[in-house]
């Protein structure tokens, strides 16, 4: 799933690609703390109670520099099973794991279900430490060493060195720093995410900082200055410093242990689980589709619909498991599921996570995400699971292309399809590039994406919409863009619209008239019984001459010896002449032959010609022999269409009398 990058030696003079984080995992007491004090000189438990107690219940953090020069952040996690939560807060960092079996204990139940974690998030690098040696004899020693090898065979960790240590003599420091040392070139890291994430594993208030949240950074960088979100409350402040490792740094990078100073932000309005990313477009899900394994030592199966705590990152959110492909899962089994949360988390592909039973809670699954967008699954469903299986294996181009073909012609934005396939941006627009190129990906509008067959399909159900609408309103002269845009908006992005339509425009199939089309006619063909109406609408107007009927009027006249279904549609005869140009409508509901109209600007001009400056109402009636009933409409007309200008009572020659305007 993630992408695998083997680091440089130390002494690669590149430097190392991003720091690493080691952790600590095993049964509580057996020593994990002291150990971590041996080696960095820091102790890890800071609370009240723990040192009261003896136990670690808290993470806690140090820092170490090998012998061997590389520099550790390190991640110290209770045992107890108590304190599992807090245990999965810090262990999903972790790149390289320092495992701790005490030699007068040996393998212990928290060993056990430690072991089936770091499995579970991928961790598959790191060093026995057998601690207590002074609290036992070399046979003793012997027989523990042997029973910790074999039980090791059926872990990630087979083969890992097991080296024998006392916190308390400090024999084996040395031995145990060099073993350290010899795993570190051969750690394999994993990019997690596209952007910078930090998920919030501890909160709390400094002096002259105020509210300060740590985690370990996942990707990218942070610098000071900078504006960050929280999710999921979706809060925005901004870096007021940094720390790593106890030092005040610019920027903190991928890898490091980073404590952030936020501005304004108050400490209660935040949880353990949260996370800061620089990016305000990070979206938080509440469904992530998953590759879920039951763990072999799981007490039952895992069935469809079981509630489960689900830890990602810091985060422990309760949902329920949706299994895809079956039924349960079996110990030992792994298949596809919908995990719906009732919190969201900010997830990405690749991320690894772990599944506790409700209650009891049990470490009994886990997994990694392979698509995180919100979208409910259906169970048994081919499609869904041809789309779950290329997000998991599929080629970046595979992957691309099949999340466009799922958005069929609404298409993806560059953003967005950076989210679909969980890949940087960089990664995505040089994919992209490729497909272009080859004329396996389009680019509509500025940067929308769709597959050439999306277009194809679209302009089917394009064709088919302006047929039906032409059917559905045989004397309308064709569908306003924005009308067809509108009634397809859940299913064809406007950019595919524009596409086609201009295709279809140069290909001579489609008409335009303004801002409507037509489909494969630019003309309107009439009933014999409409030609019959169009005509008397005509005859009867051009019969009227400048004493133009109201609609109402003209209808009640042409109408009264036709059929009661021409008679419906005559009001859209009436609109089909007017937007041919046959009709003329003058405010308020006033209907002229276009030829009468075009006879009232030509009186009117010659009238002025005869050496008139000014024109009253009074003369414009005598002039057309009306009344002052049809003159004011006529003479408002003229006006908006600039033939005359009013001067108070009286009209002078407008622009296209005077300057001969067309």
């Amino acid at each position: 799933m993630a992408k695998p990058v083997k680091p440089p030696q130390a002494s690669d003079p590149r430097g190392p690609i991003r720091p690493l984080i080691l952790g600590t995992a095993g049964h509580i007491d057996h020593g994990k703390t002291l150990l971590i004090k041996l080696l960095s000189g820091t102790d890890t438990d800071r609370l009240v109670e723990e040192k009261k107690r003896g136990i670690s219940i808290e993470l806690g953090f140090a820092s170490l520099t090998t012998p061997g020069g590389h520099k550790l952040g390190i991640v110290d996690v209770p045992g107890h099973e108590r304190f599992i939560r807090a245990m999965l807060a810090g262990a999903a960092g972790i790149d390289v794991i320092l495992f701790i079996i005490a030699a007068d204990e040996g393998v212990m139940p928290q060993t056990r279900e430690h072991m089936d974690i770091i499995e579970l998030l991928g961790i598959n690098r790191g060093v026995i430490a057998l601690t207590k040696i002074d609290l036992v004899d070399d046979e003793w020693l012997e027989l523990v060493t042997e029973e910790v090898r074999e039980y090791l065979q059926k872990t990630p960790l087979a083969g890992a060195p097991i080296v024998p240590i006392s916190s308390v003599t400090g024999a084996g420091k040395d031995e145990l720093l060099a073993a350290i040392d010899e795993l570190i070139p051969q750690v394999e890291l994993e990019e997690r995410g596209r952007f910078p994430r930090l998920p919030v594993d501890r909160i709390f208030i400094m002096e002259g900082f105020g509210t300060v949240v740590t985690g370990t950074l996942w990707a990218g960088r942070l610098r000071e200055g900078d504006p960050v979100w929280i999710f999921p409350q979706g809060i925005e402040t901004r870096i007021k410093a940094l720390q790593v490792h106890g030092e005040r740094v610019p920027e903190a990078v991928a890898g490091q242990r980073t404590a952030v100073s936020l501005h304004a932000v108050e400490k209660e309005a935040l949880s353990r689980g949260d996370w800061v990313t620089s990016r305000e477009d990070a979206e938080p899900h509440q469904m992530v589709d998953a590759k879920v394994r039951c763990l072999s030592s799981a007490p039952r199966e895992l069935k469809n619909g079981s509630r489960i705590r689900f830890h990602l990152g810091a985060a422990e959110v309760l949902g329920r498991l949706i299994l895809i492909d079956r039924e349960s899962l079996a110990p030992g089994q792994e298949g596809w599921a919908q995990i719906r949360l009732e919190t969201p988390i900010l997830a990405e592909r690749g991320d690894r996570f772990v599944i506790r039973s409700y209650s009891p809670a049990h470490t009994i699954a886990g997994g990694t995400v392979v698509l995180a967008e919100n979208k409910r699954r259906r169970r048994h469903r081919a499609e869904d699971l041809d789309t779950l299986k290329v997000a998991e294996k599929g080629t970046p181009e595979e992957r691309v292309t099949d999340s466009l073909r799922k958005q069929q012609a609404k298409g993806h934005s560059m953003e967005e399809l950076c989210r679909a396939v969980g890949q940087s941006r960089e990664e995505v627009v040089e994919i992209v590039e490729g497909l272009v190129k080859s004329e396996q990906v389009l680019i509509v509008g500025k940067d929308h994406l769709v597959l050439p067959e999306a277009v194809d399909s679209a302009g089917d159900l394009l064709k088919e919409t302006l047929s039906c609408f032409q059917k559905e309103n045989p004397l309308r002269w064709g569908m306003t863009k924005s009308e067809l845009k509108s009634r397809l908006s859940d299913r064809i992005h406007p950019h595919v619209v524009e596409l086609w339509v201009q295709r279809m425009l140069d290909g001579g199939r489609l008409f335009a008239r303004k801002d409507r089309l037509r489909w494969d006619a630019d003309d309107i063909k009439l009933t014999p019984e409409l030609q019959e109406l169009r005509e008397k609408v005509l005859d009867d107007l051009l019969k009227r001459g400048f004493v133009g009927p109201h609609q109402k009027e003209l209808l009640e006249a042409v109408t009264s010896n036709v059929g009661a279904k021409t008679a419906k549609i005559a009001p859209e005869l009436v609109a089909l002449l007017m937007e041919e140009g046959a009709i003329v409508r003058v405010p308020p509901d006033i209907l002229f032959h276009c030829d009468v109209v075009k006879k009232v600007p030509e009186a009117v001009e010659k009238y002025f010609a005869s050496g008139k400056t000014e024109m009253s109402i009074a003369q414009f009636k005598d002039i057309l022999g009306v009344s002052r009933k049809q003159a004011v409409p006529l003479l408002e007309y003229l006006d908006k269409e600039r033939y005359t200008m009013r001067q108070g009572d009286v009209r002078t020659p407008g622009t296209r009398l005077s300057r001969g305007e067309d």
